[in-house]
């Protein structure tokens, strides 16, 4: 069951993902009343998921960020974001993804994301591994915070969205990392369960929809995800993401301790 699950989410990740490409490179951008950005690839991807969930599985909950819920009827609730960075896709960077989540009695129990204009796709679910366009996907195996290579989703959430005390804590731990670059959003996330970033430090994990898949991928691909000081994420609290070797070290250093 779980391998038919996980096949369903790749396949309509990807094809929502096909539809985004329509509109890549001259996407118009325009503003939804909290400030956040919205563009018709965005509305058009989650409505192509959305009935593609109720045709698959018509008793199933779902929860999107341009779209009412739905309530479940059968314990599974799936969670959408039709499109994770869209000020990179909305900039023509192709650094943007699909992700979809799946709770079942609420807890999130699979998690996938595709990059339509990079032709990569993760996809998880818990205990059955972490599965990079077909292949095992692990963390890295970096254990001294000197070779570490970090990555943060941008620096305006550092200005804008985070408090003295985790800046200043951010500051200490880019001194103490090898390099941090801003590749942000969940490509950043999708780096590190490839082993390819070693941790990514957020002052904001965002709306659920941006973060759900996040647990069960890195968990699945051998790493770890929690707040800074070790708690689980929730909807706008601190996001850190590790190869778990170097979890402790980079909490330590972010709490000042």
């Amino acid at each position: 069951m779980i391998d038919n699950l996980m096949d369903f989410a790749t396949r309509t990740a990807r094809e929502a993902g096909e539809i985004t490409l329509q509109h890549f490179g001259h996407a118009a951008v325009r503003f939804k009343g909290d400030g956040s950005e919205v563009t018709a690839a965005d509305l058009a991807a989650e409505a192509y998921i959305r009935d593609a969930l109720v045709q698959a599985f018509p008793d199933d909950g779902i929860v999107g960020e341009e779209g009412e819920d739905t309530p479940s009827r059968s314990g599974r609730r799936w969670i959408v974001d039709p499109i994770d960075g869209t000020r990179s896709f909305s900039s023509g960077v192709p650094l943007y993804c699909v992700l979809l989540a799946l709770e079942v009695d609420g807890t999130p129990t699979l998690g996938c994301a595709h990059f339509p204009a990079l032709g990569e796709t993760l996809v998880a679910a818990t205990g059955a591994g972490a599965w990079h366009n077909g292949e095992r996907a692990r963390v890295s195996e970096c254990d001294d915070l000197a070779q570490a290579r970090m990555i943060t989703s941008g620096l305006e959430y550092w200005r804008d969205r985070s408090t003295d005390e985790d800046r200043a804590g951010f500051d200490r731990l880019v001194k103490a990392t090898r390099f941090t670059r801003t590749w942000g959003d969940g490509y950043g996330y999708f780096l590190v369960a490839t082993g390819r970033m070693d941790l990514v430090c957020d002052p904001i994990a965002g709306s659920y929809w941006d973060y759900a898949p996040m647990n069960v991928i890195l968990s699945e691909a051998g790493g770890r995800f929690t707040q800074f000081d070790g708690q689980p994420v929730g909807a706008w609290t601190s996001a850190l993401a590790t190869n778990t070797r170097l979890h402790a070290a980079a909490s330590s250093i972010l709490r000042g301790a």
